[in-house]
């Protein structure tokens, strides 16, 4: 259908007057008889050689990573994985499941309260990602743990590391465990907010959907809908 101006002749506008292809370009997956990851044959290759972080690792990179850089990502994906109920995304698609969502729609919202969750983080480390870029001045202070429980959460995830031999300098700063998760990404070679929140939703998404999934459909006595308790009053003219 062609709209037409107050003259009656038809409108002309970029999409009515531009060039465009007529194919849409891909530059991830070379589709085919043997699809191709980045160039990489899935699989002859990639399904008999590594694992699935590594696949997420080149998908968001365009790179496999260095083996010890595999080891320490598996370590800090792990670490990161777990999103309790109070949180805002398990919380979301634990209320999907109660209110009769189907499988794809509990994942849908699952997946965009990750991304955001994950976009808020990285916001919130936006300095230390410029630090980790160019660490010549001192660690930034806001991003070291206050709590006993932190420096020993971040100390849990030193000895996760060992194994892997992935040399990872800030955790020597004593890193809260937010920022100490995002060093050890950072040292595996993820440079950008965008590369760390896509690998943070691909680690915590099945976490998040078998919370869901745990819950029944309309089992809403199992949900605390009258707490706290409140008094409504109206407000004073």
């Amino acid at each position: 259908m062609t709209e037409s101006n107050a003259s009656g002749h038809p409108s002309s506008g970029p999409l009515e007057s531009g060039n465009f292809p007529d194919k849409l370009l891909a530059r991830v997956v070379t589709p085919g008889r043997q699809p191709r990851l980045h160039g990489y044959d899935v699989e002859a290759d990639l399904a008999q050689h590594y694992s699935p972080s590594e696949v997420a690792y080149l998908a968001i990179t365009g790179e496999l990573p260095e083996p010890d850089a595999a080891a320490a990502l598996d370590a800090a994906l792990v670490f990161a994985s777990p999103v309790s109920v109070a949180c805002a995304p398990t919380h979301a698609a634990v209320l999907s499941q109660l209110c009769g969502a189907n499988s794809g729609a509990t994942l849908g919202v699952a997946a965009i309260a990750l991304a955001e969750q994950a976009k808020s983080l990285l916001y919130e480390h936006e300095e230390l990602l410029t630090w980790l870029n160019a660490p010549a001045a001192p660690f930034p202070s806001q991003f070291q743990s206050m709590k006993t429980e932190d420096r020993d959460a971040v100390e849990r995830l030193v000895s996760a590391l060992r194994p892997s031999r992935l040399v990872v300098p800030t955790l020597s700063h004593e890193p809260a465990p937010d920022a100490a998760v995002i060093a050890v990404l950072h040292a595996c070679g993820l440079r950008s907010s965008r590369q760390i929140e896509a690998l943070l939703v691909w680690t915590r998404l099945p976490v998040v959907l078998a919370e869901a999934f745990a819950e029944t459909e309309a089992n809403f006595k199992n949900y605390p809908i009258n707490l706290p308790h409140y008094e409504y009053q109206e407000a004073a003219l």
